[in-house]
């Protein structure tokens, strides 16, 4: 049986062992500031003094605890604070989710136990090369990203004065120039919804509407699910997209009040095609309480977005269309608005970016419904 997790700082049950006359062991597991178990223990003439004196040296060792504010502090101790601001902070569980995995798979067992005087801009590239080999790119973006944040934190505390993740050389100078990403051609849209369509199975798991409304709107997956019927407003063709469906732990399937992004909070013109869809279902949705969202399970629950790109994966493998995935469709409708004459920052005011610029962001307007977007899409039916 898994011995029971501990946090930073505690330990475990307190073990008495009688090794000879007049001498008494007492062990207990404690979980160190670099977030591995160590066995501590203590010796005296009776069972109560030695684990008088092991609780002593628990309570000190515990006490004790580095507060990340020294060269000479374990970089462990600095992420387990890190950790502790992210999880107190407004982003998404998904992102808090991610952060903690690719700190605890990544960061901590490769350079969790140095200090901090010893995480050098070497000790920082053979970390992510390393990562980067055994679990690809996104992995080692990602151990980089947390590992910044850590460093920019140990320097804020004091403890060292520049990040040294900030002067690892980028690998993308190094890598083969990268190929545009692939949208889906007016033509190949229209097919693979006729296919969608034809499809008994993806029927049956209303993937077709799912898939059409995410091509004429551009949202993600997450946020398609979290469409309420409250956020709809068929009059003036418009949808607010101010959530997102995840699944929280230890809760279960909720829908999320806030998107991915500050900036995808917004408000988005409907193409005349996704007005008739919506008007569609609204007239085909059953009135009785419980029915909040557009898209509902099959059950009529929330719908889990990774059940539904997993139904949809093999949906589209069955289409033809194996390269294709929802990411895709917000590729397609960038490629749309961007082929219309949009602008770059009404395009990111539509797909719910922060960019193209921190000017645009802050000075021009944000979360507005773009008519011209909306006919764009509608033209390119």
């Amino acid at each position: 049986m898994p011995r029971p997790p501990l946090a930073v700082g505690t330990f475990g049950a307190i073990n008495i062992l009688v090794v000879g006359k007049g001498r008494v062991r007492a062990q207990a597991s404690f979980r160190d500031f670099d977030g591995r178990r160590r066995s501590v223990s203590r010796y005296g003439r009776t069972k109560a003094e030695a684990e008088r004196r092991l609780r002593t040296a628990l309570r000190d060792r515990g006490n004790g605890v580095d507060e990340g504010a020294s060269a000479d502090s374990r970089l462990a101790t600095v992420a387990a604070a890190w950790l502790a601001e992210v999880d107190d902070s407004d982003l998404a569980v998904g992102t808090k989710r991610l952060y903690r995995f690719a700190v605890q798979s990544y960061v901590i067992p490769g350079v969790g136990q140095l200090r901090l005087r010893e995480i050098t801009v070497p000790a920082v590239d053979r970390l992510l090369t390393a990562v980067r080999k055994s679990h690809g790119a996104g992995a080692s973006k990602a151990a980089r990203s947390v590992l910044s944040g850590i460093l920019t934190e140990a320097v804020r505390r004091g403890a060292i004065p520049t990040n040294p993740v900030r002067e690892v050389a980028s690998r993308r100078a190094h890598r083969r120039p990268a190929q545009g990403p692939r949208a889906l051609t007016v033509e190949e849209a229209r097919q693979l919804c006729e296919r969608l369509a034809a499809d008994a199975e993806a029927v049956e798991l209303d993937l077709p509407d799912l898939v059409e409304f995410m091509l004429g709107t551009g949202v993600r997956i997450g946020e398609a699910c979290a469409v309420r019927w409250s956020a709809v407003n068929l009059d003036a063709a418009t949808v607010r997209i101010d959530a997102t469906l995840i699944r929280a732990p230890g809760r279960g399937l909720e829908i999320q009040e806030f998107p991915k992004t500050t900036a995808g909070r917004r408000t988005i013109a409907l193409p005349a095609f996704v007005v008739d869809l919506l008007e569609r279902r609204r007239a085909q949705t059953p009135t009785p309480q419980g029915t909040l969202v557009v898209f509902p399970s099959p059950t009529g629950r929330l719908r889990d977005p990774h059940n539904t790109s997993s139904h949809l994966r093999q949906a589209l493998d069955r289409a033809g269309f194996d390269w294709v995935s929802s990411h895709v469709f917000r590729r397609t409708v960038a490629t749309r608005l961007d082929e219309a004459g949009l602008s770059a920052r009404q395009i990111a005011d539509h797909l719910g970016h922060n960019r193209p610029s921190l000017t645009q962001d802050v000075y021009m307007g944000r979360g507005l419904a773009s008519p011209e977007a909306a006919t764009a899409l509608q033209q390119s039916r």
